[in-house]
């Protein structure tokens, strides 16, 4: 079977022995996941005209229930600047599935919600999004799948506090 990570990883250390072979393996066979399912989230999301960010957005506030986050706190959980925050926001809202409020607490600063149409929106896309990442990944073992997920969280976990 083809493997172009570990292709790259066997040029590095022959062509480069003092770089440390397992970083460079890791951090390529996270971006190699990431661009596989990325490549079928934004097939979804090409049939309801959301960018991936427009996405990122309403599924991270559908979590939210009730809550009306402030844009930086949007912003930081995203990992998105504020500026590009900006003009997302502006796009949902135009769309109608976002609600920018006034934020009680901070007469010059707002609050970010889902309307009632953007809910619909966001469980409906992320439904999708979800079951075409879930048939990508329907040949591998749950087990594996569960394994490597504690992993990822581990790692991430010292990485969060970077």
């Amino acid at each position: 079977m083809n493997d172009p990570v570990a292709d790259v990883v066997r040029w590095w250390a022959r062509e480069a022995p003092e770089l440390p072979a397992r970083t460079i393996e890791f951090t390529k066979r996270v971006a190699r996941m990431h661009a596989l399912t990325d490549r079928v989230t934004v097939a979804v999301l090409v049939g309801f005209g959301l960018s991936r960010a427009e996405y990122d957005v309403l599924g991270t506030l559908v979590t939210t229930g009730d809550e009306r986050l402030k844009p930086s706190e949007l912003s930081s959980r995203l990992l998105l600047t504020t500026g590009g925050l900006s003009n997302v926001l502006r796009s949902l809202e135009r769309r109608g599935y976002v609600a920018l409020t006034p934020d009680p607490a901070d007469g010059r600063g707002r609050r970010v919600s889902l309307t009632a149409e953007g809910t619909t929106a966001a469980r409906r896309v992320v439904g999708e999004v979800v079951a075409a990442q879930h048939e990508l990944l329907s040949g591998v073992d749950a087990a594996r799948i569960g394994s490597v997920t504690e992993d990822l969280r581990a790692v991430l976990r010292l990485l969060d506090t970077r």
